[in-house]
């Protein structure tokens, strides 16, 4: 056939269809299919969509818009985790601006500070999938992503306190094929990951995920401390119906921490010194921590029709833990020390965990209602029929600059045992009412109950009994305006049930359970998207009850109030082409009002100042080559209430490379990362207890997809 010199013409300038005598005569000549070109969107959370998340999880209710949602919420995505060669919660949110990490490199238990408030397993503000986690130890294997809710969050969860919640998002099963395997080091540490998931053809409807995960007892960073680990993850989705999905997972993780670093305390005659070098352990070698989980969960999602739907979730974990740790003790400012050793023999607790959520979206005259009432139950027992002891050593000379001593290991002597009962229980109605285009109303109200029975048995063999059975109803409200479609400002107001304080262990009241107290939360905000970034802005004013110990008589108590004002910034995406960001800044004015003491002092443990940046460029000169860095910048932050003695600012600095091509056919990823990359030696700290940070690590993994 002759070739028709305007056919391709007319076909390039999108005019096959004009009604041009040319045009037409092409047709007649040859009838050509027509060519639709789409670009496939990058995926939520990917290093492609500058590590941006749409969708967050909004505890019981499910998940939500991020931009729409009216609280302050930061995400870390699995992307960045792999990327940044995280490889625990600290890790993770290392370049979350409104985290303050208290423990420094200490891998026995993570605290953290959100708004000036301590958020740990012990204060009920971690969770998974949206229900309350307790175990200490979680991996991050098999994540998805790990999102920060800032400040109150009791409408929500009930009894918790007004830090926010930190939620790890477990990986779901994917509707295309994934297979992936990561080798890597970090420090001595040696580690591979098996990431598969997709459709299972035998089974229409079916998907699946499986994550597996093992790290060898190589050295972390800090001389003679090892962290052998590993993880089984597994995920099972059935879309039974188009209106009904049947969500499974099952979990068994551990990890042996040997030769933990060493914690310091100090006091405030004696002053807190230089940090030693952070890379030696401190630690005796008997020094260890076992944490073990293993998990079952199910959900059910169904859709009666066009107003109603159900969502049921139950969850069963069991829960292992055991550790033996130390502590310098100064003694003078000479720093003559004891040794403290603190230990728990294995013990057991039991979580039964269940929500039912009945949802309703209609509409009354102009106002659109998306309802939701139910409620959720966390029911745990926990018993220890171990020792429980603390024993000190005789006093050494000092030697913080040198090589420690340590007192031989011996088995400390009985000392409390404890075994707890505990049920929380919450019911929860929210509506988010659509008012218009532009202006939305979220009401909300929770009823949160918390019944525990504790039982105490000393070492002379006296049983202590104590109960405990309160409940209060906390409201919520918010209203949100959107002045343009990408731009969302909000302002709201929560309340939040908190359970009394319980007196310290060292205290001459320990074990003295306090009054249940509601906390308060103003906040105002406004989130975008604009110009490729996530932004997200918010003031927050936080009033609580104080927690105090007097130092003259060791006496814990609950004496005044906790006010916490502050400014929480945030930036995440891609603002020009080849560059990607995170990060943002904190500013906050905690302190201590109608107090005994201490009042205008800041709360212990609390930094006013922290800004936190992440970025990546892609060399134009180098197809697939990468440079990452980071910034980490923390105030200093008072060692204790009376604010005698500070934690020096730090400043710490990442830098890495990452390199991507086509290996026979096969997309492959290496990365290196070198975190701390000055070496700086520094304290953190919490509870008046000195934390080494973490010294400089270097990191390097390769990840192929076949």
């Amino acid at each position: 056939m002759k070739s028709n010199p305007s056919l391709p013409v007319c076909v390039a300038l999108g005019l096959a269809t004009a009604h041009t005598q040319a045009c037409a005569a092409s047709q007649d000549a040859a009838q050509l299919p027509e060519v639709v070109v789409t670009e496939q969107a990058a995926a939520s959370g990917s290093a492609a969509d500058g590590y941006r998340v749409e969708q967050v999880t909004l505890g019981p209710l499910g998940n939500s818009d991020l931009r729409d949602t009216p609280l302050s919420i930061a995400t870390v995505s699995a992307d960045l985790i792999q990327n940044t060669q995280a490889t625990n919660t600290g890790e993770a949110l290392k370049y979350v601006p409104t985290v303050y990490t208290n423990t420094g490199a200490s891998q026995i238990t993570p605290y953290f500070t959100l708004r000036g408030f301590s958020a740990s397993t012990w204060t009920y503000n971690m969770a998974l999938d949206g229900l309350r986690a307790f175990d200490i130890y979680q991996p991050l294997d098999d994540k998805e992503r790990v999102e920060v809710l800032s400040g109150a969050t009791g409408f929500l969860y009930g009894v918790t306190s007004p830090a926010g919640i930190i939620n790890h998002v477990l990986k779901r099963p994917t509707q295309t094929p994934l297979h992936r395997f990561t080798v890597g080091t970090d420090d001595q540490q040696v580690y591979g990951q098996l990431d598969l998931g997709g459709p299972i053809e035998s089974l229409p409807g079916v998907t699946y995920r499986l994550n597996l995960a093992y790290a060898d007892p190589g050295e972390t960073g800090v001389e003679d401390q090892t962290q052998e680990r590993y993880v089984f993850s597994g995920a099972v989705d059935w879309q039974m119906t188009p209106d009904t999905k049947l969500a499974l997972d099952a979990s068994r993780s551990q990890r042996e921490l040997e030769q933990a670093q060493a914690l310091f305390m100090t006091s405030a005659k004696i002053g807190i010194p230089d940090a030693p070098d952070a890379s030696q352990n401190w630690g005796a070698p008997y020094t260890n921590t076992t944490d073990a989980t293993t998990r079952l969960g199910a959900a059910l999602e169904h859709r009666f029709n066009d107003t109603f739907s159900l969502r049921a979730k139950v969850r069963y974990t069991d829960i292992e833990r055991d550790y033996v740790l130390n502590r310098q003790v100064w003694q003078n400012a000479r720093l003559d020390y004891k040794w403290r050793v603190d230990s728990q023999q294995t013990f057991h607790t039991i979580v039964n965990q269940y929500a039912l959520f009945l949802d309703a979206a209609f509409t009354t005259g102009p106002f659109g209602h998306a309802l939701s009432l139910g409620g959720t139950q966390d029911a745990f027992s926990s018993g220890n029929n171990g020792y429980r002891g603390t024993t000190y050593s005789k006093v050494y000379p000092g030697n913080l600059y040198g090589d420690p001593s340590y007192a031989p290991w011996s088995l400390p002597p009985a000392g409390t045992s404890t075994s707890q009962a505990t049920d929380y229980s919450t019911l929860v109605l929210t509506d988010r009412i659509s008012l218009g285009e532009r202006w939305s109303l979220l009401l909300g109200g929770t009823q949160a109950q918390v019944n525990d029975t504790l039982v105490s048995r000393a070492a002379n063999g006296k049983t202590t009994t104590s109960d405990y059975d309160e409940g209060r109803f906390t409201p919520a409200v918010s209203l949100s305006f959107k002045p343009i479609e990408q731009v969302t400002t909000y302002v709201s107001y929560v309340e939040g049930l908190q359970q009394g304080f319980v007196a310290g262990s060292t205290t001459a009241n320990a074990g003295e359970v306090f009054e249940p107290f509601v906390s308060e939360q103003l906040e105002a905000g406004v989130k975008a998207r604009l110009w490729g970034l996530d932004l997200s802005a918010a003031w927050f004013d936080i009033d609580q009850a104080n927690q105090y110990v007097d130092p003259a008589t060791n006496r814990a108590s609950q004496d005044g109030r906790a006010i916490h004002q502050g400014w929480e910034f945030s930036a995440t995406g891609s603002p020009i082409e080849r560059v990607r960001l995170t990060g943002g800044f904190t500013l906050l004015d905690a302190t201590i009002d109608k107090a005994s003491a201490n009042e205008g002092k800041t709360p212990q443990g609390v930094p006013e100042e922290m800004a936190r940046l992440y970025a990546e460029y892609d060399l134009p000169w180098v197809a697939g080559l990468t440079v990452t860095g980071g910034l980490s910048y923390t105030g200093k932050v008072p060692w204790d209430a009376a604010n005698t003695l500070y934690v020096d600012p730090v400043t710490l600095y990442d830098a890495g490379l990452r390199y991507q091509r086509q290996v026979y056919g096969k997309d492959t990823t290496w990365r290196l990362t070198v975190a701390n990359l000055t070496d700086e030696d520094y304290w953190t700290t919490r509870s008046g207890i000195l934390y080494l940070g973490s010294p400089r690590t270097v990191s390097l993994s390769m990840s192929v997809d076949f």
